[in-house]
This record gives C-alpha cells, structure tokens and sequence, in this order.
C-alpha cells in the first residue's frame, strides 16, 4: 500500500482511470471501508473503466505479495524453505530447467 493511500487519500494511479477516481474520492469522503462498499463501486464501473481497474490491481497486488515476500524474508521465515531446497539439491533431488 502507497503512503499516500496509508494516510486515508485515494490512490493517486487512480487518477487515470475516468470515473473511478471520482468514484474513489466521493467514497473515501463518505467512509467507504469495507470489501463490500468497494465491491458495490466496482460493479458499477463500465466495461472500459472496470478494465483499466482490473490493470491497476493487478499491478496493485504483485506488489503487495513481493513487498510481503520480501518482510517474510528479511524476517527469516523463508530460511527453513530455502534450507530444504539446498538440502535436497546436495541430496541429488533436483534438475535442471
């Protein structure tokens, strides 16, 4: 999640996508805050307008999985996956792609 976005704003790379930002502007200012109030503003979206949000939260998403990946590593929480892999690659278990 960008800083701006932590800090109750709507997402500037809305900005882009007609009605959408509007849309995400009025529902911040009415308190939009559960997955059913944003699921409710999607579905009203056009076709052209949905498309661009799918790009935007596809992007959306990937960073926030490598941004979680990244904590779980920097946390240790992937060493013992990591160890295993190395063990079984020593172990004759593995191939090359």
């Amino acid at each position: 999640m960008n800083q701006g976005s932590r800090q109750g704003a709507p997402d500037h790379r809305l900005r882009g996508i007609p009605g959408l930002s509007r849309l995400a502007r009025k529902c911040y200012i009415r308190g939009m805050t559960s997955a059913e109030d944003i699921e409710k503003a999607v579905a009203q979206l056009s076709s052209r307008e949905l498309a661009r949000f799918r790009a935007w939260f596809k992007t959306f998403d990937a960073e926030q999985f490598d941004a979680a990946t990244e904590r779980d590593a920097q946390a240790g929480k992937l060493d013992a996956l990591a160890d295993d892999a190395l063990a079984a690659h020593r172990a004759g278990r593995s191939r090359k792609l």
